[in-house]
């Protein structure tokens, strides 16, 4: 299935959470507008090039309590998209440290194996700095799935 008939069999808000992954992260800055509450005005970014997207009212704060945790993004990949891994979704577009982000969704992927614990979901998050990424849940607080975030719908 290409990705036009993708986002026409979708919700709106699964085609926009779909679109936060597929773009680049600069396009994802101001994402389309769809139905729901009205949005706060966005604040410029700190290199000045793009707003920041408004943080939605049902946003899930999320906080990765472990060290150098690599935050993945391929916008290039559809793959990256449907089955997060370190294979599909190549490009690690920041490391994070003991950080609390925004968990935009959550989808099943690579299964991620350390300290004796297992984890095959992974969180769509998105950083103070703006930057959107995959991370394996194994190193969100809050278990398996995290409580809150969403399913990402596709």
């Amino acid at each position: 299935m290409n990705t036009r008939r993708l986002f026409q069999a979708m919700t709106a808000a699964a085609a926009t959470a779909l679109a936060l992954a597929l773009a680049s992260p600069a396009a994802v800055a101001a994402p389309a507008a769809v139905p729901g509450p009205p949005a706060a005005p966005a604040a410029p970014s700190a290199t000045g090039t793009a707003p920041n997207a408004p943080r939605s009212a049902a946003a899930t704060s999320v906080y990765i309590w472990a060290t150098g945790v690599n935050v993945r993004y391929d916008g290039a990949d559809a793959d990256c998209v449907h089955y997060p891994s370190r294979g599909s979704c190549v490009k690690v577009v920041a490391t994070v440290s003991r950080t609390t982000a925004e968990g935009i969704c959550q989808h099943p992927g690579e299964v991620i194996a350390d300290g004796g614990y297992r984890n095959g979901w992974w969180t769509l998050v998105k950083l103070s700095d703006g930057t959107i990424g995959w991370v394996n849940n194994i190193y969100i607080q809050g278990g398996e799935k995290i409580a809150g975030v969403p399913d990402c719908g596709w």
